[in-house]
This record gives C-alpha cells, structure tokens and sequence, in this order.
C-alpha cells in the first residue's frame, strides 16, 4: 500500500510537470512569435525602377514607421500612413542602385524590419523651357541630336519643327510648310518626314504625309488625298515610309515605296486588313519589325507584325490604353505609353512578352517615348515642370533585373525544405551552397534561446511519456 502510494504521487508530480513543460513550449513559441512580427513593403518588388516622390506601402502593425535607403532614413511615417521617399536629386543623371528597409516599432517599444528590396532610383532631366507645347521628341538614327515639335512663338494650333543637341538651344527647321507633326528622320539624316495639312483651306482631317530636304527646306508630298494619313517613320533601309491612314475607312497601317529623297515610287500597300483601328508604326532598327497599336481587343494594346504585314502578335493585353509604342535598339523591348488611373505614364516590355517594367510615375503625363540608339536613355514629354517640354531620362539594361529575379538563381525559396529519397534530385549546387550557408550563420541571443527551450522542452515530454509507460511493481 505504502508503494501504491508513493507511485500515485510520482505520477500526479509527472502530470504537473508535463503541464509545466507544455506550458514553456507554447509561451516560447509565442514569445517567438511575438518578438518576430510581419512588416513588409507591398507597394515594391525587387528590381523595380523608382523616380521623382515615391509612395511606399508598408503591411505591418508597427509604429514610428521610417524608411532607410542603404542605411539612411530617407522617410517617416505614423503607423496606417504610407511612406513618401523623394528621390529627386537635380545634380544626378545616371540610375543609382539602393537597397531599402522599411523599420518600425512594436508596443512593447521592440524594433523591427522588414526585408530588403532593391530598386533603381531614375532622373529625369529637363531638356525644353518654353511655355508652349514642346512634344513628340525623336531620336536621330545616329545619336547626340533629336527633332521635336513645337508651337512656341506661334499661334496655338500650328506648330514648327526643331531639333536640338541636349544642353544646347533648339534650331528651328526650316520648311515651307505651315503645320508639322510626327517628325521623324531619313536613315541618312538628310531629311525629315511628317505630317502637314495647310491650316488656311484643309482641315486636320485632310492630313498628309511630307517629307523636306533638310539642306533646302523644299518638301515633297508623299501621299495625296482627302483622308486622314498621320505618323509617318522612314525604314531604316530607307526604301518605305510606313504611316497610318483613314483611306480604307477605320484607321490601318500602310507603307509606300520611296526613292533616296522620300518621293513616293510606287502605290501604297495596306499592311493591317481588318474593320478595327491600327496606327502610329514605327519600324524595328534592324527594319524587319513593325509596332503598331490597336483597338481590337478590349482598350488599346500593342502589337508587332513583321515589315510584310505578316506573323502579327499581340504583345500587351490588358484593359487599359497603350499606345506610341517604339523598339529598343536590339529589339527585345518595346516602350509604350499606358493610361491608368488617368494618368498617362511610360513603360517598357519584352517582345517576346513577359513582366512589364515601369518607367515614370509622375502625377502628370508623360508621353511619347523614343528610345535612344545607343540604348541608354529615353526621351519623353512631359508636364511635370508646369508646361509641356521634352524631358530625358537614363535607363539601365532592363534584361539585368529580369534575369536576376525571374532565373532560379539559388533562392532559399525555391530549394526544398525537407530533402528526402524523392527530391534528392531537385537539390542543386545552389540550393546545397544555400543550406551550407544557413548551418554557418551565427545565431542571434533570441535564436538562442528559444530553440534551446524548445528541445528541453520536448526532451522532457519524451522521458516523460516512457516513464508514466512504465509499469509499476509492487
């Protein structure tokens, strides 16, 4: 009786302190929940290009919220409000890489962060100041010097041509034509091609396609008729001029034969059959390609034919309005205008379709993209300086970022958790290299701890359980 007594009460102490045990793990899971809390930067993702004032959403229920740029607090915030970083810096020109991290507090006055992004930080840079409308900037097929449109010193609806080399002042091109439009240059940069109508007898439904000899500023027609033909773009070999036209009733890409000086040598040819409407081409710099925008889908999307009319395909696809769509040099890109939020900002895609990658996000439009020959910079224009002027802004390769964030480069995320006989084969170097790496990093005080407690912990449980198994004797 005395040893029945005495096993009653070791096993009345083992379910004591199996409770006290299981107490200890859940309070230091929580407390290992509680000192590792959630906050994260939703409004970002790695790779992304930023510029000018940018808001920064930050998912987390945290306090004194900052934001930190390589290591400096750029911004801060009341808890529910959102972070404002101003990137703008006047004397930078080139794209600047930064790493940022959103910080806040909790209750107990414990500080966290979240996990690092990294984005790009873009200038933009003023080109124009002028009052008036300085809009549809094109690059020369060689570089250094760009043509645009503008209505500057004259009345409202008419409008000149002038280039300009960044930095210096424009030079007015002279035409014997009252109206200009869609400037673009011959592949030799001799002469110019656009669209005019003559304000005093037509009206900007009578438009037609132009081009001028730059030396002797005499224009030649390139077509001729009561509709409506608009943006035309010289081939890069030189023998079509491409534009769109409302000669077949909607608006659709055609192109017409030119000799040397743009006079036209044979009859126009429809390149986009169908009852929707397709315009503003531009030609690929190799001259294979053609870009066009239409409204055959749902909003207005961008889409590439080759320069025969054939193998069209279908490149954005979504419901907003893209348009003034244009190649990067290599051809893997395409720019283009989108209207979201109305408001109209640039972005860039690749041809063979995939993520977008957004350019500007200023609160005012910004249109009209033309990629530069060399593939380092865009110009644009814009409203953001309080008038309509052409702005430029450097870009880095856009493949860089896609690679680095798309290819499986070794992401902890992407390796297995648990490595048995069935994935052994899905464990690459990477992934191997990634789990070596984890084994060597040093371990925090809470890091510690808490683990520590928890295999006490369950050490504990597991002496128990085969102990109150045991049977007793008497």
């Amino acid at each position: 009786y005395h040893e029945g007594q005495d096993f009653s009460l070791m096993r009345t102490q083992a379910y004591i302190l199996t409770t006290l045990l299981i107490l200890v793990s859940v309070g230091s899971g929580l407390q290992a929940s509680e000192e590792s809390p959630s906050i994260t930067i939703t409004s970002l993702s790695e790779g992304d290009w930023v510029e000018g004032e940018v808001e920064i959403l930050v998912d987390g229920d945290v306090d004194n919220l900052e934001l930190l740029a390589n290591g400096t607090v750029v911004a801060s915030a009341n808890a529910g409000e959102s972070l404002i970083w101003d990137t703008r810096d006047a004397s930078a020109t080139s794209p600047a890489s930064f790493q940022v991290v959103a910080r806040g507090e909790l209750e107990n006055g414990t500080q966290v962060e979240s996990s690092p992004i990294n984005v790009t930080v873009l200038y933009p840079r003023q080109l124009t100041y002028d009052p008036a409308m300085d809009i549809q900037p094109e690059w020369h097929p060689e570089d250094g010097i760009f043509v645009f449109k503008s209505n500057r010193g004259e009345e409202e609806h008419i409008f000149k041509l002038y280039t300009l080399i960044p930095g210096e002042e424009p030079e007015l091109v002279q035409t014997d034509r009252a109206y200009h439009g869609y400037p673009g240059w011959s592949p030799d940069g001799s002469h110019m091609v656009f669209n005019s109508y003559d304000p005093e007898i037509e009206g900007t439904g009578e438009m037609d396609i132009f081009v001028v000899n730059l030396s002797s500023g005499e224009s030649t027609p390139v077509t001729a008729n009561s509709d409506f033909d608009d943006s035309g773009r010289w081939s890069p070999d030189g023998n079509f001029i491409s534009f769109h036209s409302s000669r077949s009733g909607d608006l659709d890409v055609w192109k017409v034969a030119v000799a040397e000086n743009g006079t036209p040598v044979g009859e126009p040819v429809r390149l986009t059959p169908g009852d929707s409407n397709e315009h503003c081409p531009r030609w690929s710099f190799d001259g294979e390609w053609l870009v066009y925008e239409t409204d055959r889908e749902e909003g207005t999307d961008v889409w590439v034919m080759k320069a025969d009319g054939s193998d069209a395909r279908q490149i954005t696809n979504d419901d907003y309005e893209d348009g003034y769509p244009g190649w990067s040099p290599t051809g893997d890109w395409l720019v283009y205008d989108s209207v979201r939020d109305d408001n109209t900002d640039i972005y860039l895609i690749p041809t063979a379709g995939g993520p977008q990658k957004r350019v500007t996000m200023h609160h005012t439009d910004d249109r009209h993209a033309s990629w530069s020959p060399d593939g380092r910079s865009l110009l644009f224009h814009s409203g953001r300086g309080g008038d309509v002027n052409i702005w430029q802004v450097e870009i880095p390769d856009p493949s860089v970022n896609i690679d680095e964030t798309e290819e499986d480069s070794g992401d902890p995320d992407s390796c297995p958790v648990f490595v048995d006989g069935e994935n052994l084969e899905e464990i690459d170097d990477a992934c191997v290299a990634t789990f070596d790496d984890e084994e060597k990093l040093e371990p925090s005080e809470s890091e510690e701890t808490l683990p520590g407690i928890l295999i006490v912990s369950t050490l504990g449980l597991i002496t128990l359980i085969a102990f109150l198994r045991r049977k007793p004797y008497v």
